[in-house]
């Protein structure tokens, strides 16, 4: 092979590596689910998977957005092995202190901690599920009727699970909408851009049904 041909060939792979760098985000499997609880409440759950693989890391983290209130039975799983970890509340500043996130959060701010049962080796890696139930009076309202949620999605699959008994009046951005298997309405956004979806979701009770949590 010719010199010039072996400098293009790893200029074009350069080239590659880097383009594949830029758009890595779109090219994750993580995905979120949320179910919209009985808008009184301004309650919502919600579940999400994802792996762990900084060497060194001791300590899994879900933080909890600013107006939003987590509740004390969130829940943290080693995927691989099925174990429950230990899950509590710390502060973003215990947080900070162990510098594994370039992006600092609030000294102040709540976030969910869960202890790995090992610490992660070389070449290691821990797929981490949680589970919390978030209360929101600010983003999850309901007037003269009709629920409104409000939210920033940031996962590049996402999924909202209407409450039981209500029906889809409207969404801001296009989603794939289906009902699940005890007939709720699931809408599916997909987020392929480096920025998040504002999304805005109202429902109302199905007629001649009794809208359930």
């Amino acid at each position: 092979m010719r010199k010039g041909a072996i400098v293009f060939a790893g200029l074009l792979s350069a080239a590659l590596l880097a383009q594949q760098e830029s758009f890595h985000r779109a090219e994750q499997d993580r995905e979120i689910t949320y179910w919209l609880l009985e808008p009184s409440t301004h309650q919502f759950r919600i579940s999400h998977d994802f792996t762990v693989t900084r060497v060194g890391q001791k300590y899994v983290h879900s933080f909890v957005r600013k107006g939003s209130v987590v509740s004390p039975d969130a829940r943290m799983f080693d995927v691989d092995t099925g174990k429950t970890l230990k899950t509590y509340a710390v502060s973003g500043k215990d947080v900070n202190a162990l510098g594994y996130y370039p992006d600092k959060t609030d000294d102040d701010s709540v976030v969910v901690q869960g202890d790995l049962d090992h610490t992660i080796g070389e070449g290691q890696s821990t797929r981490v599920r949680v589970q919390e139930t978030y209360t929101d009076p600010v983003g999850y309202t309901i007037q003269d009727g009709e629920l409104s949620w409000t939210r920033t999605l940031g996962r590049p699959v996402n999924y909202v699970m209407l409450p039981g008994g209500w029906m889809l009046t409207s969404v801001n951005v296009p989603a794939v909408i289906t009902l699940d298997e005890e007939g709720r309405v699931r809408l599916r956004f997909t987020n392929t851009r480096n920025g998040d979806l504002a999304i805005t979701i109202k429902a109302k009770p199905r007629p001649g049904q009794k809208p359930a949590g």
